[in-house]
């Protein structure tokens, strides 16, 4: 096939050798005619035909690279300018020579060496040269930059030509014969000329190789979907040893960006006068993004772009393929030197982004090695919003909020113990990545938290058990627990004094009143005393809320109706097998027990107190406000009248304390406002009466917190082996019992209050939300 190919281009090289030279005797007799600047007749030639004019003379003059020639005077200076050109002209008429006797030469190795050697010597001489042109005749020299950048760039064509010339060999060879075994020897060899001699060719096929380990796993196929793949492949790698495998992949995922980085913005691909340039895009941080016009204005951009392209493939194949924790964190870490290189690649940012998404919220595992795959899935989502353009970072905060609401959706009462740790560190992600952009943020933030008021309107109006459940589940609360903690970290930033997103800041902090009556709908929507553990949530977002905007949110009345609770004033009953058992987790249960709630001496107790630590806060809350000693007037008058009723010793000193908070605080108010110039309804600020060493309200909040949760880590009850042993048969026996099926009923109330619904919601009722549904409801929005 070689030699066929030789005698081909042979021929052809000839014919168009005749052709030239009667093209050119056309030319001289034209030239003779109009006589246009001389003999050489200047203006009739193109710059092929001008270099051959001249190389007669090229071979006539002894021309020196080493000792360059001084101009005396002008006609010297020409002089010089001529034997430029001359010299370039015969260059590139040995460029052409030496390509041919390297490709007659490649069917034996030393041959080629022989020859590849020639190409280097003439390549490096015809650089020289052009130097020397550069200083000689600048304009010449940009003339050619402008008209035959070919010529500048002598000798960087070859890669192209030989994997071109590869690719043809590929496509003629047998299918029988296509198989390359790859061994350390091999793999040393691509090594070489990819990483040391920064060949292109070397780096192709090398990510051929890596492209055929990353689809070992696809040998599990079927022989109709191997043979379909196969097809667009003709040559095919073979790789047997483990050993080899390992390297292979660790080479590759280690060191081929910085191949990439070498031929598109580093030293491969810069000239003499790009040195700055240069060193500054080498100084350029993982984060920060490259513009695809960069890209694109690199010599090897088309050279490099089908490699990358099939470098990033393959190893999101092997991303969605790998199970081992290892593996994976492995894989993630090297693709923090590729992320900044997917510019130009928008399809390939979104499926790696499709695969991030999946690598971070499942499955559920709590296991120590997967939280670090964890982690490293939302370092890479936050590093593709930071480098990918614009809409990049909306795909980002829907995808990532998406499926935090969708895996929260199976945090039950039974397993939240075990999911809640996983997600805090997913609702934490997704608080980091709204605060990158801000704008972005509060167009998210405002579709999503209108969506929470829509279903909190569906249950208010229907009052049906589905679309009370809609509401009153673990799902509903983690999205408003999550929508409260963006905000609140968006009103930490604008305490800070963050340069330059003061507006988009507010932006955020203008969805704290929706976000408040949708908390404040939730904790009235079911007032029975069932539902306790659920409004005394929604009493720690709004506090929350309350601290990180320094607002004053009253939370009072929500408390202070627990106290005239009936089953406060009844005797405790007595519950067999529960005898050991200490305390009462609230924050884990969204309910009580549907038998008997309030009336165990163990869930009095916790409610009690929960009552009472969230009074106290509310107080502190509120403490350098001027109106404090007219707030704290109702929360005084009923606990002194709580303290009468109640028998219990305990609950009575909680009421006492809680008193004596709120009349020393009142007594500091009123002696300080006193020296105010203002009254107090004149009063803007919340906190005009705190000295200037105190802390505010939200570091006021923090540290109420951190004591709470060092006091709850010091009194959790202990359990036994023998009370989990207990704890698990019961969970079995539950599981072995089928539940009976119940009759649906239909609500009397909702058939009469059908003409409530006369507006349609824009979502579909339930609460999964998954991409369908937002593409049509934004489809509904744009009709």
């Amino acid at each position: 096939g070689k030699l066929k190919r030789k005698r081909k281009g042979e021929g052809s090289a000839q014919n168009k050798r005749i052709l030239r030279n009667h093209d050119q005797e056309e030319q001289a007799r034209k030239r003779e005619e109009s006589d246009f600047m001389g003999e050489t007749n200047v203006g009739d030639m193109d710059i092929e035909r001008f270099f051959e004019a001249f190389a007669d003379k090229m071979e006539k003059e002894d021309f020196s690279d080493d000792e360059p020639e001084e101009n005396t005077d002008g006609s010297s200076k020409e002089g010089s300018d001529d034997n430029d050109d001359e010299g370039a002209a015969n260059q590139n008429e040995d460029k052409g020579s030496n390509d041919d006797s390297s490709e007659s030469d490649s069917g034996s190795d030393d041959s080629g060496s022989d020859g590849d050697e020639d190409v280097n010597v003439a390549a490096g001489k015809m650089r020289r040269q052009m130097e020397k042109l550069q200083r000689s005749d600048p304009e010449f020299h940009k003339f050619l930059a402008e008209n035959e950048n070919s010529l500048l760039e002598f000798g960087e064509d070859e890669d192209r030509e030989e994997m071109i010339s590869d690719i043809r060999d590929e496509q003629e060879g047998d299918g029988e014969s296509a198989y390359t075994n790859v061994d350390a020897k091999f793999l040393k060899k691509l090594e070489q000329g990819a990483f040391k001699s920064h060949g292109i060719k070397s780096l192709k096929k090398l990510v051929a190789v890596y492209k055929t380990a990353c689809h070992l796993s696809d040998a599990n196929k079927s022989s109709d979907e191997r043979d379909s793949q196969n097809k667009s492949r003709s040559k095919k790698y073979l790789i047997d040893s483990s050993d080899v495998f390992d390297k292979l992949m660790v080479m590759c995922l280690i060191k081929c960006h910085d191949e990439f980085h070498y031929h598109l913005i580093g030293e491969g691909t810069r000239r003499e006068d790009d040195d700055a340039a240069a060193n500054s895009d080498s100084e350029v941080r993982d984060d920060e993004p490259i513009m695809s016009k960069v890209l694109a204005r690199s010599r090897r951009w088309n050279d490099i772009k089908p490699v990358f392209q099939s470098f990033m493939k393959s190893t999101l194949n092997l991303l969605a393929e790998a199970k081992e924790p290892e593996l994976l964190t492995f894989i993630l870490k090297a693709l923090s030197k590729y992320v900044r290189f997917l510019t130009p690649f928008p399809r390939i940012a979104e499926q790696l982004l499709k695969v991030l998404v999946t690598l971070w919220s499942a499955p559920l595992d709590s296991s120590e090695d997967y939280q670090v795959v964890r982690l490293n899935a939302f370092i890479r989502i936050r590093q593709l919003a930071l480098t990918q353009p614009f809409p990049f970072i909306e795909t980002c905060l829907k995808k990532t909020y998406l499926a935090y609401a969708n895996r929260s959706k199976f945090a039950t009462s039974a397993s939240v113990t075990s999911l809640l740790p996983t997600l805090t560190f997913m609702g934490n992600c997704v608080v980091e990545l709204y605060s990158l952009d801000y704008h972005s943020s509060y167009q998210h933030a405002f579709v999503y938290i209108r969506q929470l008021a829509l279903h909190l309107r569906s249950a208010i109006q229907k009052k049906t058990p589905e679309a009370l459940l809609a509401v009153y589940c673990w799902q509903y609360i983690h999205c408003l627990k999550l929508w409260v903690a963006v905000i609140t970290a968006s009103c930490k930033k604008e305490h800070d004094n963050d340069v330059g997103r003061g507006d988009d800041v507010k932006l955020l902090r203008s969805l704290i009143f929706p976000l408040t009556e949708i908390i404040f709908g939730v904790a009235r929507l079911v007032p029975t005393t069932r539902h306790l553990p659920l409004r005394l949530h929604c009493v720690r977002f709004l506090q929350q809320l309350a601290a990180a905007a320094e607002s004053f949110i009253p939370t009072t009345s929500i408390l202070l109706d627990v106290l005239d609770a009936k089953e406060l004033g009844m005797k405790p009953k007595k519950v067999q097998g529960r005898a050991g058992s200490r305390g009462l987790q609230l924050s884990l249960i969204l309910k009580l027990p549907k038998e008997s709630p309030l009336r165990t001496h163990e869930q009095l107790e916790a409610c009690v107190s929960e009552v009472f630590l969230l009074l106290n806060r509310e107080v502190e809350l509120y403490r350098y406000s001027a109106g404090f000693p007219e707030f704290t007037v109702a929360i005084c008058q009923r606990l002194r009248k709580f303290s009468k009723e109640t028998k219990n010793p305990r609950w009575r000193a909680y009421s006492k304390g809680c008193i004596d908070l709120c009349e020393r605080y009142s007594v500091f108010v009123m002696k300080e406002r006193a020296l105010l110039g203002e009254a107090p309804k004149d009063i803007r600020r919340l906190e005009v009466l705190k000295p200037m060493n105190e802390p505010n309200m939200f570091s006021r909040h923090d540290a109420s917190v951190s004591n709470e949760k060092r006091l709850e880590e010091v009194t959790r009850p202990t359990t036994t082996k023998k009370v989990q042993r207990e704890q698990e048969n019961t969970k079995e026996e539950k599981k072995s019992k089928k539940p009976a099926k119940k009759k649906q009923t239909v609500n009397k109330a909702d058939l009469a209050n059908t003409g409530a619904l006369e507006q349609d919601d824009e979502v579909a009722e339930g609460i999964n939300w998954s991409d369908e549904e937002q593409s049509e409801s934004s489809d509904e929005d744009s009709d």
